[in-house]
Protein backbone atom coordinates (compact mmCIF):
# COMPACT_ATOMS: atom_id res chain seq x y z
CA UNK A 1 0.00 0.00 0.00
CA UNK A 2 1.25 3.72 -1.08
CA UNK A 3 2.87 5.55 1.96
CA UNK A 4 0.13 8.32 0.76
CA UNK A 5 -2.93 6.16 1.08
CA UNK A 6 -1.53 4.65 4.86
CA UNK A 7 -1.62 7.96 6.41
CA UNK A 8 -5.02 8.97 4.69
CA UNK A 9 -6.41 5.19 6.52
CA UNK A 10 -4.79 6.16 9.88
CA UNK A 11 -6.05 9.38 9.76
CA UNK A 12 -9.66 8.75 8.99
CA UNK A 13 -9.72 6.22 11.71
CA UNK A 14 -8.41 8.72 13.94
CA UNK A 15 -10.92 11.09 12.76
CA UNK A 16 -13.76 8.11 13.21
CA UNK A 17 -12.28 7.23 17.17
CA UNK A 18 -12.63 11.04 17.53
CA UNK A 19 -16.31 11.35 16.35
CA UNK A 20 -17.31 7.89 18.70
CA UNK A 21 -15.64 9.62 21.70
CA UNK A 22 -17.45 12.66 21.51
CA UNK A 23 -20.67 10.46 21.15
CA UNK A 24 -20.00 8.14 23.72
CA UNK A 25 -23.11 8.98 25.64
CA UNK A 26 -25.53 7.44 23.10
CA UNK A 27 -24.18 4.17 24.19
CA UNK A 28 -25.44 5.04 27.02
CA UNK A 29 -28.71 5.84 26.26
CA UNK A 30 -28.88 2.94 23.83
CA UNK A 31 -29.11 0.46 26.63
CA UNK A 32 -32.77 2.07 27.11
CA UNK A 33 -34.04 2.67 23.84
CA UNK A 34 -33.97 1.06 20.23
CA UNK A 35 -31.57 2.07 17.77
CA UNK A 36 -30.40 0.53 14.21
CA UNK A 37 -27.67 -1.50 15.15
CA UNK A 38 -25.18 -0.35 12.03
CA UNK A 39 -25.76 3.24 12.88
CA UNK A 40 -25.00 2.99 16.54
CA UNK A 41 -21.64 0.68 15.28
CA UNK A 42 -20.39 3.31 12.83
CA UNK A 43 -21.60 6.48 14.15
CA UNK A 44 -23.06 7.45 10.88
CA UNK A 45 -26.35 7.50 9.49
CA UNK A 46 -28.76 8.29 6.17
CA UNK A 47 -28.20 11.50 4.66
CA UNK A 48 -32.14 12.88 4.78
CA UNK A 49 -33.00 15.82 2.69
CA UNK A 50 -36.22 17.54 2.75
CA UNK A 51 -37.95 14.66 -0.06
CA UNK A 52 -36.49 12.07 2.13
CA UNK A 53 -37.65 13.33 5.77
CA UNK A 54 -40.85 12.68 6.86
CA UNK A 55 -41.07 9.13 5.34
CA UNK A 56 -37.73 8.43 7.14
CA UNK A 57 -38.92 9.11 10.49
CA UNK A 58 -42.06 7.29 9.58
CA UNK A 59 -39.95 4.16 8.85
CA UNK A 60 -37.90 4.56 11.63
CA UNK A 61 -41.17 4.86 14.42
CA UNK A 62 -42.43 1.86 12.62
CA UNK A 63 -39.12 -0.17 13.14
CA UNK A 64 -37.94 0.91 16.55
CA UNK A 65 -41.37 2.43 18.14
CA UNK A 66 -42.19 5.73 19.22
CA UNK A 67 -38.54 6.49 20.98
CA UNK A 68 -35.43 5.68 19.31
CA UNK A 69 -31.69 7.17 18.25
CA UNK A 70 -30.99 7.26 14.88
CA UNK A 71 -28.02 9.07 13.33
CA UNK A 72 -28.61 11.83 10.36
CA UNK A 73 -24.95 11.46 8.72
CA UNK A 74 -22.53 11.46 11.87
CA UNK A 75 -24.95 13.59 14.36
CA UNK A 76 -26.90 11.12 16.73
CA UNK A 77 -30.68 12.32 17.63
CA UNK A 78 -32.97 11.49 20.27
CA UNK A 79 -36.43 10.61 18.38
CA UNK A 80 -39.90 10.98 20.22
CA UNK A 81 -43.25 10.88 19.17
CA UNK A 82 -44.57 9.70 22.31
CA UNK A 83 -46.75 12.49 24.27
CA UNK A 84 -45.28 11.36 27.75
CA UNK A 85 -41.72 12.17 26.70
CA UNK A 86 -42.51 15.13 25.27
CA UNK A 87 -44.07 17.04 28.07
CA UNK A 88 -41.08 16.30 29.63
CA UNK A 89 -39.15 17.98 26.85
CA UNK A 90 -41.87 20.68 26.33
CA UNK A 91 -41.78 21.41 30.02
CA UNK A 92 -38.39 21.31 31.31
CA UNK A 93 -35.87 24.50 31.93
CA UNK A 94 -33.41 22.25 30.22
CA UNK A 95 -34.90 22.12 26.89
CA UNK A 96 -35.66 26.14 25.70
CA UNK A 97 -32.47 25.72 23.57
CA UNK A 98 -32.98 25.37 19.62
CA UNK A 99 -30.61 22.77 18.30
CA UNK A 100 -27.84 23.81 15.66
CA UNK A 101 -28.38 21.12 13.34
CA UNK A 102 -32.33 21.73 12.96
CA UNK A 103 -32.05 25.70 13.14
CA UNK A 104 -28.56 26.76 11.99
CA UNK A 105 -29.85 27.33 8.26
CA UNK A 106 -32.73 29.40 9.58
CA UNK A 107 -30.11 31.44 11.70
CA UNK A 108 -27.58 31.75 8.42
CA UNK A 109 -30.48 32.69 6.52
CA UNK A 110 -32.03 35.41 8.23
CA UNK A 111 -29.92 35.97 11.73
CA UNK A 112 -31.57 35.56 14.90
CA UNK A 113 -35.02 35.92 16.20
CA UNK A 114 -37.53 34.08 18.19
CA UNK A 115 -37.03 30.81 16.23
CA UNK A 116 -33.44 30.37 17.08
CA UNK A 117 -32.24 32.94 20.28
CA UNK A 118 -31.14 30.61 23.04
CA UNK A 119 -31.75 30.81 26.65
CA UNK A 120 -32.06 34.15 28.29
CA UNK A 121 -31.39 35.92 25.22
CA UNK A 122 -34.63 33.97 23.90
CA UNK A 123 -36.35 34.61 27.36
CA UNK A 124 -35.80 39.02 26.82
CA UNK A 125 -36.70 38.71 23.29
CA UNK A 126 -40.06 37.42 23.70
CA UNK A 127 -40.90 39.86 26.77
CA UNK A 128 -40.22 42.33 24.21
CA UNK A 129 -42.42 40.73 21.45
CA UNK A 130 -45.31 39.15 23.56
CA UNK A 131 -47.48 42.71 23.66
CA UNK A 132 -47.82 42.31 19.95
CA UNK A 133 -49.61 39.08 19.84
CA UNK A 134 -51.68 39.72 22.96
CA UNK A 135 -55.23 38.01 22.11
CA UNK A 136 -57.08 41.61 22.38
CA UNK A 137 -54.40 42.70 19.72
CA UNK A 138 -54.79 39.94 17.41
CA UNK A 139 -58.72 40.23 17.60
CA UNK A 140 -58.18 44.14 16.19
CA UNK A 141 -56.21 42.22 13.16
CA UNK A 142 -59.83 40.62 12.29
CA UNK A 143 -60.99 42.91 9.52
CA UNK A 144 -57.91 42.83 7.79
CA UNK A 145 -58.01 38.89 7.71
CA UNK A 146 -61.98 39.66 6.21
CA UNK A 147 -60.91 42.55 3.70
CA UNK A 148 -58.12 40.21 2.06
CA UNK A 149 -59.88 37.72 1.10
CA UNK A 150 -60.94 39.36 -1.59
CA UNK A 151 -57.88 39.22 -3.29
CA UNK A 152 -58.06 35.25 -2.45
CA UNK A 153 -61.50 34.94 -4.67
CA UNK A 154 -60.95 37.14 -7.32
CA UNK A 155 -57.44 34.48 -8.08
CA UNK A 156 -59.66 31.11 -7.21
CA UNK A 157 -62.95 32.32 -9.10
CA UNK A 158 -61.10 31.83 -12.40
CA UNK A 159 -59.95 28.47 -11.39
CA UNK A 160 -62.26 25.24 -12.65
CA UNK A 161 -60.55 21.55 -13.42
CA UNK A 162 -57.13 21.76 -12.10
CA UNK A 163 -54.72 19.56 -13.32
CA UNK A 164 -52.35 20.48 -10.88
CA UNK A 165 -53.57 22.42 -7.27
CA UNK A 166 -50.33 24.16 -6.47
CA UNK A 167 -51.97 27.52 -7.97
CA UNK A 168 -54.08 27.26 -4.85
CA UNK A 169 -51.10 27.60 -2.84
CA UNK A 170 -49.41 30.38 -4.27
CA UNK A 171 -53.15 31.87 -3.64
CA UNK A 172 -52.81 30.84 -0.04
CA UNK A 173 -49.48 32.72 -0.22
CA UNK A 174 -50.59 35.71 -1.82
CA UNK A 175 -53.14 35.99 0.45
CA UNK A 176 -51.02 34.93 3.80
CA UNK A 177 -48.09 37.46 2.91
CA UNK A 178 -51.11 40.66 2.42
CA UNK A 179 -52.49 40.19 5.69
CA UNK A 180 -48.89 39.52 7.36
CA UNK A 181 -47.36 42.88 5.70
CA UNK A 182 -50.14 44.72 6.93
CA UNK A 183 -51.03 43.60 10.53
CA UNK A 184 -46.64 43.24 11.02
CA UNK A 185 -45.52 46.42 9.21
CA UNK A 186 -48.58 48.40 8.72
CA UNK A 187 -48.06 47.96 4.42
CA UNK A 188 -50.88 47.53 2.31
CA UNK A 189 -49.61 45.63 -0.70
CA UNK A 190 -52.73 46.90 -2.46
CA UNK A 191 -51.76 50.52 -2.34
CA UNK A 192 -47.52 50.07 -2.73
CA UNK A 193 -45.51 49.65 -5.83
CA UNK A 194 -44.62 45.69 -4.74
CA UNK A 195 -46.24 43.23 -6.74
CA UNK A 196 -47.64 40.76 -4.52
CA UNK A 197 -47.44 37.55 -6.57
CA UNK A 198 -43.70 38.42 -6.89
CA UNK A 199 -43.34 39.23 -3.36
CA UNK A 200 -44.95 36.10 -2.21
CA UNK A 201 -42.63 33.99 -4.73
CA UNK A 202 -39.76 35.80 -2.82
CA UNK A 203 -40.52 34.62 0.33
CA UNK A 204 -41.45 30.84 -0.98
CA UNK A 205 -38.09 30.88 -2.47
CA UNK A 206 -36.69 32.28 0.62
CA UNK A 207 -37.90 29.38 2.66
CA UNK A 208 -36.81 26.73 0.25
CA UNK A 209 -33.55 28.40 0.55
CA UNK A 210 -33.72 27.89 4.00
CA UNK A 211 -34.93 24.12 4.16
CA UNK A 212 -32.26 23.49 1.64
CA UNK A 213 -29.50 25.06 3.95
CA UNK A 214 -30.80 23.16 7.16
CA UNK A 215 -31.62 19.54 5.83
CA UNK A 216 -28.59 19.27 3.80
CA UNK A 217 -25.90 18.00 6.04
CA UNK A 218 -22.65 19.01 3.83
CA UNK A 219 -23.96 22.60 4.66
CA UNK A 220 -22.97 22.05 8.25
CA UNK A 221 -19.53 23.14 6.98
CA UNK A 222 -19.39 26.71 7.12
CA UNK A 223 -16.93 27.02 3.67
CA UNK A 224 -19.37 25.02 1.61
CA UNK A 225 -22.27 27.41 2.53
CA UNK A 226 -20.63 30.63 2.04
CA UNK A 227 -19.05 28.60 -1.59
CA UNK A 228 -23.29 27.89 -2.25
CA UNK A 229 -24.34 31.71 -1.19
CA UNK A 230 -21.74 33.10 -3.49
CA UNK A 231 -23.28 30.72 -6.47
CA UNK A 232 -25.99 28.80 -7.00
CA UNK A 233 -28.02 30.89 -3.61
CA UNK A 234 -26.96 34.29 -5.37
CA UNK A 235 -30.37 35.10 -6.31
CA UNK A 236 -31.94 33.77 -3.08
CA UNK A 237 -29.21 36.08 -1.00
CA UNK A 238 -30.57 38.99 -3.10
CA UNK A 239 -34.19 38.04 -2.21
CA UNK A 240 -33.68 38.44 1.30
CA UNK A 241 -31.76 41.15 0.89
CA UNK A 242 -35.29 42.71 -0.90
CA UNK A 243 -37.11 41.83 1.90
CA UNK A 244 -35.11 43.16 4.34
CA UNK A 245 -35.14 46.57 2.31
CA UNK A 246 -39.26 46.55 2.73
CA UNK A 247 -38.98 45.92 6.44
CA UNK A 248 -36.47 48.63 7.10
CA UNK A 249 -38.43 51.62 4.99
CA UNK A 250 -41.18 50.35 7.45
CA UNK A 251 -39.49 50.40 10.44
CA UNK A 252 -37.92 54.01 9.06
CA UNK A 253 -41.43 55.57 7.93
CA UNK A 254 -43.18 54.00 11.54
CA UNK A 255 -39.89 55.80 13.68
CA UNK A 256 -39.74 58.93 11.84
CA UNK A 257 -43.84 59.61 11.80
CA UNK A 258 -43.11 62.21 8.84
CA UNK A 259 -45.21 62.48 5.88
CA UNK A 260 -48.12 60.37 5.16
CA UNK A 261 -47.63 57.61 2.51
CA UNK A 262 -50.93 55.69 1.32
CA UNK A 263 -49.11 52.53 1.76
CA UNK A 264 -49.08 52.59 4.84
CA UNK A 265 -51.62 52.86 7.77
CA UNK A 266 -51.94 55.96 10.24
CA UNK A 267 -52.26 54.06 13.28
CA UNK A 268 -49.12 52.37 14.33
CA UNK A 269 -50.02 51.23 17.23
CA UNK A 270 -52.20 48.89 15.75
CA UNK A 271 -49.06 46.76 13.87
CA UNK A 272 -47.20 44.25 15.58
CA UNK A 273 -43.89 46.48 14.34
CA UNK A 274 -44.81 49.11 16.89
CA UNK A 275 -43.56 46.84 19.47
CA UNK A 276 -39.87 45.59 17.52
CA UNK A 277 -39.51 49.84 17.18
CA UNK A 278 -40.16 50.23 20.79
CA UNK A 279 -38.12 48.06 22.18
CA UNK A 280 -35.12 49.59 19.47
CA UNK A 281 -35.85 53.09 20.18
CA UNK A 282 -35.45 51.80 24.17
CA UNK A 283 -32.23 50.18 23.66
CA UNK A 284 -33.64 47.15 24.51
CA UNK A 285 -32.65 45.12 21.14
CA UNK A 286 -30.39 46.37 18.74
CA UNK A 287 -31.01 47.16 14.95
CA UNK A 288 -29.76 44.16 13.68
CA UNK A 289 -32.38 41.97 16.07
CA UNK A 290 -35.00 44.08 15.17
CA UNK A 291 -34.94 43.72 11.77
CA UNK A 292 -33.79 39.72 11.63
CA UNK A 293 -36.23 39.28 14.28
CA UNK A 294 -39.19 40.40 12.07
CA UNK A 295 -37.56 38.57 9.48
CA UNK A 296 -38.57 35.16 11.95
CA UNK A 297 -42.24 36.26 12.37
CA UNK A 298 -42.75 37.10 8.55
CA UNK A 299 -41.00 33.61 7.67
CA UNK A 300 -43.15 32.10 10.73
CA UNK A 301 -46.74 33.50 9.53
CA UNK A 302 -45.91 33.30 6.01
CA UNK A 303 -45.16 29.23 6.07
CA UNK A 304 -47.29 28.07 8.21
CA UNK A 305 -50.76 29.73 7.70
CA UNK A 306 -50.32 29.18 3.82
CA UNK A 307 -49.91 26.13 3.96
CA UNK A 308 -52.16 24.94 6.35
CA UNK A 309 -55.08 26.70 4.24
CA UNK A 310 -54.04 24.51 1.06
CA UNK A 311 -54.42 21.24 2.73
CA UNK A 312 -57.43 22.61 4.67
CA UNK A 313 -58.53 23.20 1.13
CA UNK A 314 -57.41 20.06 0.01
CA UNK A 315 -58.99 17.68 2.76
CA UNK A 316 -62.77 19.55 1.82
CA UNK A 317 -61.85 17.92 -1.47
CA UNK A 318 -60.51 14.69 -0.38
CA UNK A 319 -63.53 14.36 2.07
CA UNK A 320 -67.51 15.71 0.45
CA UNK A 321 -68.87 14.19 3.18
CA UNK A 322 -66.80 16.61 6.02
CA UNK A 323 -67.18 19.60 3.66
CA UNK A 324 -70.84 19.73 3.65
CA UNK A 325 -70.91 19.44 7.46
CA UNK A 326 -68.58 22.62 7.38
CA UNK A 327 -70.79 24.20 5.27
CA UNK A 328 -74.04 23.32 6.54
CA UNK A 329 -72.70 24.63 9.73
CA UNK A 330 -71.48 28.05 8.14
CA UNK A 331 -74.87 28.31 6.19
CA UNK A 332 -76.79 28.11 8.98
CA UNK A 333 -74.60 30.88 10.95
CA UNK A 334 -74.50 33.13 7.61
CA UNK A 335 -77.59 32.38 5.51
CA UNK A 336 -77.28 35.51 3.05
CA UNK A 337 -76.92 34.75 -0.27
CA UNK A 338 -73.23 36.71 0.25
CA UNK A 339 -70.60 34.16 -1.43
CA UNK A 340 -68.20 34.30 1.91
CA UNK A 341 -68.50 38.24 1.70
CA UNK A 342 -69.74 38.27 5.35
CA UNK A 343 -67.72 39.91 8.43
CA UNK A 344 -66.43 37.30 10.83
CA UNK A 345 -66.14 38.24 14.29
CA UNK A 346 -64.26 35.91 17.37
CA UNK A 347 -68.39 35.87 18.55
CA UNK A 348 -68.61 33.90 14.72
CA UNK A 349 -65.69 31.85 15.09
CA UNK A 350 -66.34 30.66 18.57
CA UNK A 351 -69.56 29.33 17.70
CA UNK A 352 -68.20 27.12 14.38
CA UNK A 353 -67.69 23.96 16.24
CA UNK A 354 -67.55 21.66 13.28
CA UNK A 355 -64.98 23.92 11.39
CA UNK A 356 -62.65 24.19 14.41
CA UNK A 357 -62.70 20.58 14.54
CA UNK A 358 -62.25 20.23 10.79
CA UNK A 359 -59.27 22.46 10.95
CA UNK A 360 -57.67 20.74 14.17
CA UNK A 361 -57.95 17.33 12.57
CA UNK A 362 -56.43 19.15 9.17
CA UNK A 363 -53.31 20.22 11.39
CA UNK A 364 -53.37 16.78 13.00
CA UNK A 365 -52.79 14.48 10.13
CA UNK A 366 -50.50 17.04 7.93
CA UNK A 367 -48.66 19.06 10.89
CA UNK A 368 -47.43 22.29 9.45
CA UNK A 369 -43.65 21.58 10.64
CA UNK A 370 -43.39 17.71 10.96
CA UNK A 371 -40.56 17.74 13.31
CA UNK A 372 -38.85 20.27 15.55
CA UNK A 373 -35.82 19.86 18.14
CA UNK A 374 -34.19 20.92 21.35
CA UNK A 375 -30.70 20.72 23.04
CA UNK A 376 -30.08 20.01 26.18
CA UNK A 377 -28.47 22.91 28.39
CA UNK A 378 -27.84 22.81 31.97
CA UNK A 379 -27.44 19.74 33.13
CA UNK A 380 -28.66 15.84 32.12
CA UNK A 381 -32.26 15.55 31.48
CA UNK A 382 -34.32 12.59 33.25
CA UNK A 383 -37.54 11.38 30.85
CA UNK A 384 -40.29 9.76 32.77
CA UNK A 385 -39.24 6.82 30.95
CA UNK A 386 -35.85 6.08 33.00
CA UNK A 387 -33.89 7.38 30.13
CA UNK A 388 -30.85 10.34 30.88
CA UNK A 389 -30.48 12.62 28.33
CA UNK A 390 -27.11 14.17 28.21
CA UNK A 391 -26.47 17.79 28.26
CA UNK A 392 -25.69 18.39 24.98
CA UNK A 393 -27.55 15.88 23.51
CA UNK A 394 -30.06 16.78 20.86
CA UNK A 395 -33.80 15.55 21.16
CA UNK A 396 -36.17 15.43 18.37
CA UNK A 397 -40.30 15.87 18.47
CA UNK A 398 -41.64 14.44 15.18
CA UNK A 399 -44.34 16.18 15.38
CA UNK A 400 -45.88 13.99 12.55
CA UNK A 401 -45.47 10.65 13.82
CA UNK A 402 -46.96 11.87 17.67
CA UNK A 403 -50.35 12.92 15.79
CA UNK A 404 -50.38 9.98 13.88
CA UNK A 405 -49.37 7.99 17.22
CA UNK A 406 -51.62 4.56 16.85
CA UNK A 407 -51.37 4.33 20.66
CA UNK A 408 -53.08 7.48 21.30
CA UNK A 409 -55.53 8.38 18.25
CA UNK A 410 -56.55 4.89 17.54
CA UNK A 411 -55.59 1.99 14.72
CA UNK A 412 -57.14 4.72 12.27
CA UNK A 413 -54.43 7.38 12.53
CA UNK A 414 -53.79 7.82 9.43
CA UNK A 415 -57.46 8.80 8.31
CA UNK A 416 -58.65 11.94 8.18
CA UNK A 417 -61.61 12.28 10.80
CA UNK A 418 -62.61 15.87 12.35
CA UNK A 419 -64.75 13.56 15.32
CA UNK A 420 -61.78 13.03 16.40
CA UNK A 421 -61.82 16.39 18.14
CA UNK A 422 -64.88 16.32 19.52
CA UNK A 423 -65.36 17.12 23.28
CA UNK A 424 -65.82 13.46 24.57
CA UNK A 425 -62.64 12.51 22.49
CA UNK A 426 -60.61 15.33 23.23
CA UNK A 427 -60.73 15.01 26.55
CA UNK A 428 -59.58 12.02 27.56
CA UNK A 429 -56.53 12.17 25.25
CA UNK A 430 -52.95 13.11 26.35
CA UNK A 431 -52.65 16.97 26.32
CA UNK A 432 -49.33 16.58 24.76
CA UNK A 433 -50.41 14.34 21.80
CA UNK A 434 -51.89 17.36 19.73
CA UNK A 435 -48.74 20.17 19.51
CA UNK A 436 -49.28 22.03 15.82
CA UNK A 437 -47.80 25.11 17.35
CA UNK A 438 -45.41 23.15 19.99
CA UNK A 439 -46.58 23.87 24.16
CA UNK A 440 -44.75 24.42 27.19
CA UNK A 441 -42.39 26.97 27.97
CA UNK A 442 -41.47 27.85 24.62
CA UNK A 443 -44.49 27.34 22.69
CA UNK A 444 -45.59 29.62 18.98
CA UNK A 445 -45.94 33.21 19.85
CA UNK A 446 -48.28 33.06 16.93
CA UNK A 447 -50.23 30.69 18.03
CA UNK A 448 -54.04 32.65 18.21
CA UNK A 449 -52.91 34.97 15.18
CA UNK A 450 -52.85 31.74 13.00
CA UNK A 451 -56.01 30.47 14.52
CA UNK A 452 -57.84 33.21 13.88
CA UNK A 453 -56.54 33.43 10.13
CA UNK A 454 -57.04 30.02 9.47
CA UNK A 455 -60.62 30.11 10.47
CA UNK A 456 -61.81 33.43 9.10
CA UNK A 457 -60.00 32.11 5.56
CA UNK A 458 -61.56 28.92 5.44
CA UNK A 459 -64.76 29.49 6.63
CA UNK A 460 -65.18 32.34 3.98
CA UNK A 461 -63.92 29.84 1.29
CA UNK A 462 -66.40 27.05 1.97
CA UNK A 463 -69.71 29.45 2.00
CA UNK A 464 -68.45 30.75 -2.12
CA UNK A 465 -66.70 27.28 -3.52
CA UNK A 466 -67.21 23.73 -3.25
CA UNK A 467 -64.37 21.37 -3.90
CA UNK A 468 -63.69 17.64 -5.48
CA UNK A 469 -60.28 15.54 -6.58
CA UNK A 470 -59.72 12.25 -7.64
CA UNK A 471 -56.90 11.74 -5.65
CA UNK A 472 -56.34 9.68 -2.19
CA UNK A 473 -54.94 10.43 0.81
CA UNK A 474 -52.84 7.57 1.00
CA UNK A 475 -50.94 8.79 -2.63
CA UNK A 476 -49.95 12.11 -1.22
CA UNK A 477 -45.89 12.43 -1.16
CA UNK A 478 -44.90 14.15 1.91
CA UNK A 479 -41.86 16.04 2.28
CA UNK A 480 -40.35 18.73 4.30
CA UNK A 481 -39.37 22.19 3.82
CA UNK A 482 -39.37 23.32 6.68
CA UNK A 483 -42.99 23.34 6.91
CA UNK A 484 -45.16 20.28 5.31
CA UNK A 485 -45.28 20.12 1.99
CA UNK A 486 -46.19 18.17 -1.44
CA UNK A 487 -43.82 16.21 -3.92
CA UNK A 488 -46.52 16.14 -6.35
CA UNK A 489 -50.14 18.46 -6.03
CA UNK A 490 -52.83 16.34 -7.23
CA UNK A 491 -55.67 17.54 -9.56
CA UNK A 492 -58.43 19.60 -7.90
CA UNK A 493 -61.88 21.10 -9.13
CA UNK A 494 -63.26 24.48 -7.80
CA UNK A 495 -67.18 25.39 -8.25
CA UNK A 496 -68.59 28.32 -7.00
CA UNK A 497 -71.65 27.18 -5.14
CA UNK A 498 -75.01 27.71 -5.90
CA UNK A 499 -76.98 29.29 -3.42
CA UNK A 500 -80.13 27.21 -2.18
CA UNK A 501 -83.37 29.11 -2.91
Amino acid sequence: MQPFLVIVLILLIFLWLHHRWNHRHVFGMARKVPFHKLEMILGFGPIVTPKTIVKHGVENCKKLGQNFINFVGPFPQYVTGDPDIVKDILMSKLCIHKDYLTYGGLRHALGEGLLTIQGKDWQHLRKQMDPGFKFSKVLGFLPVFNRRMSGFFEELDGCHAMKDSYRILTFCREYTIGITCETMLGLDLDKSTIDIKHYANFIASMMEYISDVTFTVYYQSKFILKLADLTIYKQHRKELQFLRSVINDAFTYHSTKSGTLPEYVNTVEHIVARHVIEAKENNKIDADLALSNTMHLFGAAFETTSSTLYFAILMLALYPEYQEKAYAEILQMFPENDSGGFEITYNHISQLTYLDMFIKETLRVFPTVPLFSRRVIGGDLRLSNGVVIPEGQEVVINTFNLHRNKDVWGPQADTFNPDNFLPTNAEKRHPYAFVPFAKGLRFCIGLRYAELTQRVAIAKIIKRYKFSTTAKIEDLELQNHISMQLGKYPPITVERRAFPK
